[in-house]
């Protein structure tokens, strides 16, 4: 059986060898050469096919309200909703009026809500105390009460529908012990259809007050 020539087996493989080798070399020179002639070029960013970020514009400031003073009216049972309407009044340098029935309410915290409730259900307007501001020197009107069956009292009611308030910009702002501001807005809205009320806020404390003022071009 013919097993071939080992000598030229070897011969074969040394020849494949030193070609590797020299190919080997060859590469490393022109790899070498290739970084030579680039090492003075800044180097290409890498494309990506991410979109960019979306820019947020900045919030613009509510414009401040037109040259005429601002008003800041209540009704207070308890005290909590005069002590915010004085904090807003100091804060804003606005005039301060508190609305008041011509019959006050029991101190009685259970017949006064009873009372509530059937002011609301016979849609009263109770007949209020004192002489009214004249609304008509009155561009801002800050308007507070207690929510009382989920919307404002009405007494409330009475001021507001007492005299023309057309295109002026009412800002309420309430006192609760658990129920939201959204419903006696809703209601404001509906008995005052030609004035501008705005969001209100629950200011059961005077916390989140000074932003709330600033949103709405005012404070000192």
């Amino acid at each position: 059986m013919d097993y071939g020539n080992p000598c030229a087996e070897n011969e074969e493989e040394s020849v494949i060898m030193l070609k590797r080798i020299m190919f080997t070399l060859m590469a490393l020179c022109l790899c070498l050469s290739f970084a030579g002639c680039g090492g003075d070029k800044k180097a290409e960013a890498p494309k990506s096919d991410a979109k960019p970020a979306a820019v947020t514009k900045k919030a613009e400031a509510a414009p401040a309200p037109a040259n005429g003073k601002v008003l800041v009216a209540y009704f207070s049972w308890g005290g909590t909703t005069r002590k915010v309407a004085q904090t807003i009044q100091q804060k804003t340098g606005g005039d301060l009026f508190e609305i008041k029935t011509a019959t006050p309410y029991p101190t009685d915290y259970h017949a006064t809500i009873d009372i509530g409730k059937k002011e609301k259900a016979d849609n009263a307007r109770p007949k209020l105390a004192g002489t009214l501001p004249d609304m008509k020197q009155y561009d801002v009107i800050l308007l507070g009460y207690p929510i009382w069956w989920y919307i404002e009292p009405m007494a409330v009611k009475t001021f507001v529908e007492a005299q023309d308030l057309s295109g002026k910009t009412i800002l309420p702002f309430a006192t609760s012990g658990g129920s939201g501001v959204e419903g006696s807005v809703d209601d404001l809205r509906k008995t005052l259809p030609k004035a501008q009320v705005k969001d209100g806020i629950l200011l059961n404390s005077t916390s989140g007050l000074d932003g709330w003022l600033k949103d709405n071009g005012l404070g000192k």
